[in-house]
C-alpha cells in the first residue's frame, strides 16, 4: 500500500511542524524572563521592584489612611488602590508575580491579535519577530512591576478592539487604562478624535469611572482621596529634576527646559495637534493603520508630555513602534520599517550597554528624541486636509 503524503493540516506536515517551532520560540521569549523575575521576587523581594508602593496604597485604602505623600509616593487615582486590591490579598510574592504576568500576558495577547491576519507559520513568525524587537524595551517595566506595563497592555488591546470595531470593549479598556494611571484620559481624548462614533460609549463610562471609588469606601473618605489625587498630580507636574525621560528630559540635556505656563502651553498645543491628526486619520486611513496611528499618537504624547515619564515608561510606546514597523514592512515601505525597528531596539538595548559611560542619563535624551522622530514620521502624512486629494493608504497585505 502506498504511504499517503501528509496534508498541510496534518500534525506531521512541514507546515504544522514549522508553526509549532515558531509558537515554541514565542513561548520561550515571553516565559523565560517571567520565570527569572519570579525567582527574583521570591529570593530577593526588595530588589528592583516598585510593587511595595502599590501594596502600601491598598493597605492605606482599606485602613482609610491618606493615599498621597507627594511625587515620591503613589501618583495614581484612588481607583488604582481598588484595582490592585486582589493582587494584595493573595500575598506579597504571589501577588507580585501575578501582577507581572498580567502585564506580560496583555502585551503578548495584543501583539498576537494584531498578527491574526497572518495564518499558520506566518502568524507565529511575525509574532516572534515583533516580540524580539519590542521585548527589550518592555522588560525593565516588567522587571520592576511598574503599572506602565499594564497601561501599555490596556492601550494595545484597546487599539485592537478599535481596529476590529469592538466599540464597547475598546471603551472599557480605555477606562481601565485610566483606572491604572490618569494618563489614560489623554488616550481617551485621542480615541474620540480618531473614532468619533465612540463618543457615547465613552460618555457612558464616565459616571461609572467617577463613582467606582465610592463603591469601596465611605463617601467622605473617597472624596478626600480625589482631592489628594488632584493636589498630587499638580505637584507631579512641577517636578524639575533631571531624572525623567519626557520632552524636558531631552531639553535639560542641553541646559534648558519648559517651565510653568510654557510647559502647560506645550502640552495643550501638542494634545490639540495630535487630536487633529487622529481626526484626519479617521477620514482618510484604513485599518489597521488608523488604529496604529491612534496608538502611536497616544503613546508618543504620554511619553513626551507626561513630566514624570521614566525610561521604563517607554513600555507604552514599544508596541506602537513594533507594530508600525510590521505595517510598514508589509506595505512595502521597508526603509521606514527598518528605521522603526532600529528605534525600538536601540531604546531597549543601548541604555544598558552605555550605562558605564553615561550612567542613567543616556535614556533621558535618547528615548524622547526617538519618540519625537516617531511622532514626526506618523504625523507628516496627515498634514494635508482630508479633502486635499490625498489617497488613503491600503490595508496591510496578508499572506494566506
Amino acid at each position: 500500500m502506498t504511504e499517503r503524503a501528509p496534508t498541510p493540516a496534518s500534525p506531521d506536515s512541514p507546515l504544522a511542524a514549522s508553526d509549532w517551532r515558531w509558537r515554541a520560540l514565542a513561548w520561550f521569549l515571553w516565559v523565560v524572563p517571567l520565570v527569572v523575575f519570579a525567582v527574583t521576587v521570591i529570593t530577593r523581594p526588595e530588589r528592583r521592584t516598585v510593587v511595595p508602593l502599590y501594596q502600601e496604597a491598598v493597605q492605606n485604602w482599606w485602613h482609610r489612611l491618606p493615599l498621597y505623600h507627594g511625587p515620591s509616593g503613589m501618583n495614581y487615582l484612588p481607583h488604582f488602590a481598588v484595582l490592585f486590591g486582589p493582587y494584595e490579598w493573595i500575598g506579597r510574592a504571589l501577588g507580585e508575580i501575578l501582577w507581572r504576568v498580567t502585564a506580560a500576558a496583555g502585551l503578548a495577547a495584543g501583539l498576537w491579535l494584531f498578527c491574526g491576519e497572518q495564518r499558520g507559520p506566518d502568524r507565529g513568525r511575525t509574532f516572534v519577530m515583533l516580540s524580539a524587537i519590542t521585548l527589550p524595551l518592555c522588560l525593565p517595566a516588567l522587571q520592576f512591576g511598574q503599572a506602565n506595563a499594564e497601561l501599555g497592555a490596556a492601550l494595545l488591546l484597546a487599539a485592537w478592539c478599535l481596529r476590529r470595531q469592538h466599540w464597547s470593549a475598546a471603551a472599557g479598556l480605555l477606562w481601565l487604562a485610566t483606572c491604572i494611571k490618569p494618563l489614560g484620559l489623554a488616550a481617551i481624548g485621542l480615541a474620540w478624535a480618531a473614532y468619533p462614533q465612540m463618543w457615547w460609549r465613552l460618555a457612558l463610562g464616565l459616571p461609572v469611572f467617577i463613582g467606582l471609588p465610592f463603591l469601596f469606601a465611605p463617601p467622605d473618605y473617597a472624596w478626600r482621596q480625589y482631592l489628594g489625587a488632584w493636589e498630587n498630580l499638580r505637584q507631579c507636574a512641577e517636578v524639575t529634576e533631571h531624572r525623567f525621560a519626557d520632552l524636558n528630559g531631552l531639553l535639560r540635556t542641553f541646559g534648558t527646559a519648559l517651565m510653568g505656563k510654557a510647559s502647560f502651553a506645550a502640552r495643550a498645543l501638542a494634545g490639540g495637534a495630535l487630536m487633529l491628526v487622529c481626526w484626519r486619520a479617521s477620514r482618510r486611513e484604513t485599518e489597521p493603520r488608523r488604529s496604529l496611528i491612534w496608538l502611536g499618537c497616544a503613546a508618543g504624547f504620554l511619553m513626551l508630555f507626561n513630566p514624570m515619564s521614566e525610561e521604563n515608561s517607554y513600555v507604552i510606546l514599544a508596541p506602537a513602534l513594533g507594530l508600525m514597523a510590521w505595517w510598514a514592512y508589509n506595505f512595502g515601505a521597508k526603509p521606514t520599517a527598518w528605521l522603526f525597528a532600529a528605534m525600538v531596539l536601540t531604546m531597549g538595548l543601548l541604555p544598558e550597554l552605555l550605562r558605564p559611560l553615561f550612567g542613567n542619563r543616556f535614556a533621558l535624551a535618547w528615548h524622547p528624541a526617538m519618540a519625537l522622530v516617531f511622532l514626526a514620521i506618523i504625523v507628516w502624512p496627515q498634514r494635508e486636509p482630508p479633502d486635499a486629494g490625498t489617497v488613503s493608504m491600503p490595508p496591510v497585505r496578508t499572506q494566506s
